[in-house]
C-alpha cells in the first residue's frame, strides 16, 4: 500500500539536474580572502542565503514525509509554492544586500552568477537530502506504508541529517568567513579548514552513535543498504558543496558524484543505492521507464 502525495511533485526529486557552477574556476586558496569590508559582508550574505534556502526547503520536505509516515495529512498543494518562495526570498536578499562590484570582487563575473550558484545549490541539496533520507520509503511520487522498524530508522536518520547538516555548514562557513574578512597566511588558512574538518568528523561520530541507539546497525543496513557512517559522511559533504558554490575558491569543493551511493547528486536523475539496471534507476543513475528512481 502507498500514501500518495497527490499534486505534491515537489516532495520527490522535484527538479532536473542543473549545471554545476555558473562561476568560473575558483581562485587559488593562497590568494583568496582578505576582501574589502563591503565584499566580505556580501560573501557572508551569499552563504547565509544559501543556508537559509536549504534549511527552509529541507524542513518542509521532512515535515511532509514524516507526517505521511505517521499516517497524518500533508498540505501537498502548498509545498511547491513554499519551495519557490524560499528560493525567491534568498535571491531577493542577495539582490538587496550585494552589489555587482562586490560580487565581482569575490570572483563572480556578475551578480547573476552568484544568485544562480546559490539557487542551484539549494535545488541540489534538496534532492540530495530527500533521496538519502527518504529514498527507502519512496516509489516515485508514492510513499510506501512501512513497518515500525523502518519508519523509526527513517525518522531517526532525518533528525541526524538535520543536525549534522546544520553543524557541518556552520563549521565550514565560520572558517571561510574568517578568511574572507581577514589577512590570513596560506598555511593558517589550510589549518582553519583542517580544524573545521576535524570538528565535523568528531560530531559526525557522536551523531552516528545517537542514530544507532535508535536504529541499530543491522536495522539501518536493512533499511538503507548502506552504512550509517557512509550516508552521514555524504550529508556532511553537502557543506563542501555549499562552499564550492558561493565561495569562489579552490580548497573546499563539492565531491564528485558517485552513482549508487544512495544520494542523488549533481548530474544524476536518481540514485537508488545500487548500480543495477532494470529497477527504475540505471547503473548510470538515469531514470528508466515510468519509475523515478529510489
Amino acid at each position: 500500500m502507498y500514501l500518495t502525495l497527490g499534486l505534491m511533485v515537489w516532495c520527490w526529486f522535484p527538479l532536473h539536474p542543473r549545471a554545476v557552477l555558473a562561476h568560473g574556476q575558483g581562485l587559488p586558496f593562497a590568494f583568496w580572502g582578505n576582501f574589502p569590508p563591503a565584499a566580505a559582508r556580501c560573501q557572508a550574505v551569499l552563504a547565509f542565503t544559501a543556508t537559509r534556502c536549504a534549511n527552509r526547503v529541507w524542513k518542509i520536505h521532512a515535515d511532509c514525509y514524516n507526517a505521511l509516515l505517521d499516517g497524518k495529512a500533508c498540505p501537498t498543494s502548498s509545498i511547491g509554492d513554499f519551495v519557490q518562495r524560499a528560493h525567491l526570498d534568498s535571491l531577493n536578499i542577495i539582490d538587496l544586500l550585494c552589489t555587482s562590484p562586490e560580487t565581482q570582487g569575490l570572483g563572480f563575473l556578475l551578480k547573476y552568477e552568484a544568485q544562480t550558484d546559490m539557487n542551484n545549490f539549494c535545488y541540489a541539496v534538496e534532492n540530495a537530502l530527500v533521496s538519502a533520507v527518504y529514498g527507502p520509503v519512496l516509489d516515485g511520487s508514492l510513499v510506501r506504508l512501512t513497518d515500525d522498524r523502518t519508519r523509526s530508522c527513517v525518522e531517526a536518520m532525518q533528525r541526524a541529517t538535520t543536525k549534522f547538516w546544520r553543524f557541518a555548514v556552520g563549521a565550514r562557513l565560520r572558517a571561510l568567513d574568517h578568511i574572507a574578512r581577514n589577512d590570513v597566511a596560506p598555511s593558517d588558512k589550510q589549518a582553519l579548514i583542517d580544524a573545521s574538518s576535524t570538528t565535523i568528523e568528531r560530531l559526525g561520530g557522536r551523531i552516528q552513535k545517537a542514530l544507532e541507539s535508535v536504529c541499530p546497525v543491522s536495522d539501518f543496513a536493512s533499511t538503507y543498504q548502506h552504512d550509517a557512517h557512509d550516508l552521514l559522511t555524504l550529508v556532511g559533504q553537502r557543506a563542501d558543496c555549499l562552499a564550492g558554490a558561493v565561495y569562489v575558491q579552490s580548497a573546499v569543493l563539492c565531491p564528485a558524484p558517485l552513482c549508487g551511493n544512495g544520494m542523488q547528486e549533481q548530474g544524476e536523475q536518481c540514485d537508488d543505492g545500487n548500480v543495477a539496471d532494470g529497477d527504475g534507476c540505471s547503473s548510470r543513475c538515469i531514470v528508466e521507464g515510468p519509475a523515478q528512481g529510489r
